[in-house]
């Protein structure tokens, strides 16, 4: 194992405050929820009306994140010959069967998924790691590159007993010019268009994650790059451009000072708009941003006691 730099030997050992149960915390999701429709919000958070469904989607994406991040973990520390001799698809069917089991329990032991449905997640999971490894180089050099870590803890102070929280996915420092690299992976059907590329809400994790990393672990935020890493379960079988055809996509958003700015300011809005000065929820009539869209997935929409402007 080669000698890490002090760099990354002080974000190792750094020590994230802990947030007290008086205080209350956001992330990203209640950011992203509060932009998509306030109403949605205020029910999930505010009244605490939320019921967990769980899916295949959520027990795919978790599996890949933990044995993407358990390959990476054993190609730093242990060398690219061990990681290369992993059996990934083994690890991908444990950990997709144990997080089924957990996901079923939180509902009740009700199955959310048919067998074969979860036969065709693993398979695409397994055409996904077939192609990192194959890949490997154009996505996680080991040349003059550290992993940091994985999962690593934001905790930020956004205002009197309000904290912003949220894990980083993945971290890695290069030595050589001395920069620091967020990734943060995400699975898709069938990758991000355009569209999605622009999308403000979208982008804003990793701008946000860039912004409270710099602050948190003194590091000078200009030497910090963002990217993210989209997993896509399905590819055409004759792609029109070979960027079709990839089982990764990467995208590296626009994370500038005007960038940053703008997002943390829209951050702000929502702080300032839903907590008072102590940090306490404000209860108010919050805003029923409906459309087609922001209603499909809601699980207020056909509730008219909690909802009466769904948009079906």
């Amino acid at each position: 194992m080669k000698k890490l730099p002090n760099q990354v030997k002080l974000i190792r050992e750094h020590k994230t405050g802990s947030i007290k149960r008086t205080q209350k915390n956001i992330s990203y999701s209640q950011f992203l929820s509060y932009s998509t429709c306030p109403h949605q919000w205020y029910l999930n958070n505010v009244r605490n009306l939320s019921v967990y469904e769980p899916s295949i989607h959520t027990v795919f994406g978790t599996s890949m994140h933990e044995v993407i991040q358990k390959w990476l973990t054993v190609m730093y520390e242990e060398g690219v010959k061990t990681a290369m001799e992993m059996d990934l698809n083994s690890l991908l069917q444990e950990r997709m069967f144990s997080i089924y089991k957990q996901e079923k329990a939180k509902s009740g032991h009700e199955h959310f998924s048919t067998s074969e449905q979860l036969q065709q997640f693993f398979e695409d999971g397994k055409h996904i790691l077939e192609y990192l490894k194959k890949k490997r180089t154009e996505y996680f050099s080991t040349k003059n590159t550290y992993l940091v870590g994985v999962e690593i803890p934001l905790v930020q102070e956004v205002k009197t007993n309000l904290f912003f929280k949220g894990y980083i996915d993945l971290v890695f420092y290069n030595e050589v010019g001395d920069i620091y690299t967020i990734v943060d992976i995400k699975t898709s059907t069938s990758g991000w268009n355009a569209e999605a590329k622009k999308d403000e809400k979208k982008i804003s994790q990793v701008v946000l994650y860039k912004e409270y990393f710099a602050q948190q672990f003194n590091v000078d935020v200009e030497k910090v790059f963002v990217e993210y890493l989209i997993l896509k379960r399905k590819v055409p079988i004759e792609p029109e451009f070979a960027s079709m055809g990839k089982r990764i996509q990467s995208f590296v958003p626009s994370s500038g000072k005007l960038k940053r700015t703008y997002v943390s300011r829209k951050l702000n809005e929502f702080i300032n708009e839903c907590f008072d000065d102590q940090g306490k929820y404000i209860e108010k009539e919050y805003l029923k941003n409906a459309s087609k869209s922001n209603c499909m997935f809601c699980p207020f929409k056909e509730n008219k006691f909690l909802c009466n402007q769904a948009v079906l």
